[in-house]
Order: structure tokens, then sequence, then C-alpha cells
């Protein structure tokens, strides 16, 4: 079986499926949502294409370059490239470098978005696109857009959908403490995001429990990019065989807020911690308040450095090899310091400096939470201008450390 579409003007693909014909009336084009015939010729030819780039940020760059150095250089899968992007007073990645290529560009409307968008035709023969290419985009792009391509839409999602649905997957990846991850090229969907046909999944291989945000963007950004060239190298086969999704496994990644990205001693465990430094520290910022005795006030503190913490995951077992002896150190240490002090109250929230150089776990900020103790090494202060070491931060603030003699911890030595 197969499914006839019926629509006035531009001939739109979505899903695919073998077919023996396609009809096209004098008013009205009907056709079947697929592209091969029964012998298996393809009605979409193959490479180079016409692409309208769609994207905006540092995830899209990467797949828009691909495409421009394709079309300069090999022009084997590229012959025509324009792009779409929001329009910003900031100068997002995808205009600056537009403009500098001299690429055409064109913008959503501010208030309307997609809704009454414009196709523009080719430059060279001012026919339609055959495809549009969609990167970290934000706009969903309707049908009455979608239609007016050769073979309809592709997108980049940096996730194995259907995990991770919405716009913020690889945040999500990190704060779900995902063992794995990867890239989805898939049809777009024309009633929904991130929900059409899969045409190609690749698992990020050098994807690590270890790496910040922006590691594991740039990793999957580049992979996308690759195989973004790659669904175009043998689209119309990809075409043949895309495959639906499916509701199974499902989860959403909506965007996320500062509010997300506050430490939380009393509530959060060692691991806790670790993943959100992970998914914040190296862009909305892994913060607390520390009291300013100087200004008698609470003070941002953004966490900048931190060790990864002993045994909390199987696949950190490598770090846990680099720092085992550090937190032992510390945990034997700790012990004692309860003995000399046992009527003293470690609570969530405590922390101290090691100044004894002597130690293997000196000059590193020690941070008390639910069930230990995590070490921050590099701090960022609200209205500093750079980061700095957490020793240099704490120096001459009086901090009482662990191996002081004769003075306890004060209770009022705490994050909130």
């Amino acid at each position: 079986m197969f499914r006839l579409v019926c629509q006035r003007g531009a001939l739109g693909l979505f899903n695919h499926q073998n077919i023996s014909s396609i009809v096209v009336a004098t008013t009205t084009r009907c056709f079947t949502t697929t592209i091969s015939n029964s012998n298996g010729a393809s009605l979409i030819k193959g490479p180079p294409y016409n692409i309208l780039f769609f994207g905006t940020d540092n995830v899209s760059i990467h797949t828009l370059k691909a495409l421009n150095e394709n079309k300069k250089n090999k022009g084997d899968l590229v012959n025509e490239l324009q792009v779409v992007c929001p329009k910003s007073d900031k100068k997002e990645e995808v205009e600056t470098y537009s403009m500098n290529e001299g690429l055409a560009i064109h913008y959503p409307h501010p208030d309307t978005g997609m809704k009454q968008f414009q196709v523009p035709l080719t430059e060279t023969n001012k026919t339609e696109f055959d495809l549009a290419i969609v990167v970290s985009f934000g706009y969903f792009i309707p049908k009455s857009v979608l239609s007016k391509f050769k073979y309809g839409g592709i997108n980049m999602h940096p996730s194995l959908l259907p995990r991770h649905r919405g716009a913020a997957p690889m945040y999500h990846t990190i704060l779900e403490n995902d063992d794995t991850t990867g890239i989805s090229v898939i049809e777009l969907h024309p009633q929904r995001f991130d929900a059409g046909n899969i045409l190609m999944q690749v698992k990020d291989n050098q994807y690590r429990k270890d790496k910040l945000y922006l590691q594991v963007l740039n990793e999957l950004a580049e992979l996308g990019s690759k195989s973004i060239m790659e669904t175009l190298r043998e689209f119309p086969k990809l075409s043949s065989e895309a495959k639906p999704q499916g509701e199974q496994g499902k989860t959403l990644a909506p965007k996320v807020n500062r509010q997300m990205s506050k430490i939380d001693c009393t509530n959060s465990t060692r691991k806790d911690l670790w993943i959100l430094y992970r998914a914040f520290s190296d862009n909305i910022s892994l913060h607390c308040m520390i009291y300013n005795k100087k200004y008698k006030t609470n003070k941002r503190i953004k966490v900048r450095g931190m060790i990864t913490p002993y045994q909390i995951d199987p696949l950190l077992e490598f770090a846990d090899t680099e720092n085992q002896s550090i937190y032992q150190s510390l945990e034997s240490d700790l012990q004692s310091y309860q003995t000399r002090f046992p009527q003293s109250e470690l609570s969530p929230g405590t922390y101290f400096l090691e100044t004894d150089k002597s130690k293997s776990y000196h000059n590193i900020m020690w941070l008390k939470c639910k069930d230990g103790w995590v070490g921050v090494t590099k701090i960022f202060e609200e209205g500093k201008k750079n980061p700095v070491k957490a020793s240099e931060f704490l120096f001459g603030k009086n901090i009482i450390s662990i191996n002081d003699p004769s003075t306890p911890i004060p209770y009022t030595q705490i994050i909130t």
C-alpha cells in the first residue's frame, strides 16, 4: 500500500515507501510519499543539490561550513547554498559566517517566525531548492514552507532519537547521566519537532562522562556535520530506507534555566554535583552564594574547576585511578579531625581550604555535600574580571583547614 498526497503548488516528500508511479494533475499535484519505483530506480536524483540551510549557532556552524566548503571546492554534493537564520543584534555564528562568505541570507519574520516565510528561489535558474537542511534553527518549519522544496527537508539532531526530543538534548544527555550519546539525521516532520523518519544515526564513540558540555557540543556538532554530508552522498538510498522513530524510549529535553544550575549541598550527592558541573560550569555556570566579610553580604561564586569525585560511576574508573590517593588522604584526615573535635558539625555547605603543602589535597576548596566532599579548584567571583584558583580566592579570608590543631571549622564557614 501507499498513500497519495494532493497539494496545490509544489511537490513535497516527507515519508518514503516504494511505488511504481507518480500522478501529476494540471492544477493540483498528487504524489505518493515515496522516492523509488518498482524497479528500484530513484525518483530523487543524486547529488549535487541546491540547498537552503536553516541554522543559528555554534552547533549549526559546523554543518554550514562543511556545506560551503564542498560548494566552493568539490561541488559534488552542493551546487547552490543559501541561508536562513534569525536576525539578532549580537550576530550569531551562522549569520556572521554567511556575511563573511557572501552567502545570500534570509530572515524569519520577528513576530510570525516561519508561518508566513516566503521561500526564495535558486539564484542560478530561479527554481525551487532541492532540499532544506536544518541544524539548531530554533523555529518550527511548517508544511507550507516544506512543500516548496523538491525533496522536503532534513534535520540533524544531537541525540539518539527518540531520546531527548526538544530544544536542549545535549544538556539532558548529561543531566540524565546517559552512558552514551550520538546524532540523528531525520526527515523534517510537517507537524511536530524532532519526530521525522530516521535517515541515519551515529553513536559518538569519543563520548566520556568526564567531558563538559561544550566538549560534548563540539563533538556532536562535528559528528553531525559529517553525517549530514554522508546523508547527502547517499540521499536517494537513505530516503528509500527511512524508518519511523516510534515512541518507545521517547524522552523530552526542554530548555534549561539558571535555577537548575544552583548548588544545593543539602540535597545533592557528590555524583549530583559532578553532573551539574559537567552540564553547566562552562556555559551558564554552576553557582552558589558565599558570605563576603568585607562587604558583609552574600556574593555569587561560579565553580569553574572541579576534581572528578571518587567512586561515583563505573564509567569514571579511569578518573578514579588519578584521584584515589587524594580522596583517601582526605578521608583519613577528616576522621582525625572528627576525633579532635567531636562536637564540630560538618554540615552540608561547609567548606575548607587545606594549606598544609604536604597534603595531596592542599590548595583545593573542599565542599561538603549530602554524602561526602567535592574538590573545587577554580572559582569566578561575582564582580571580578577573571576566574582564579580556589586557593587565591580563599587566601587571606581566615579560612580554617581540617589540619589546624587548635581551631574547628566554624558553623558560619558555609555556602548557600
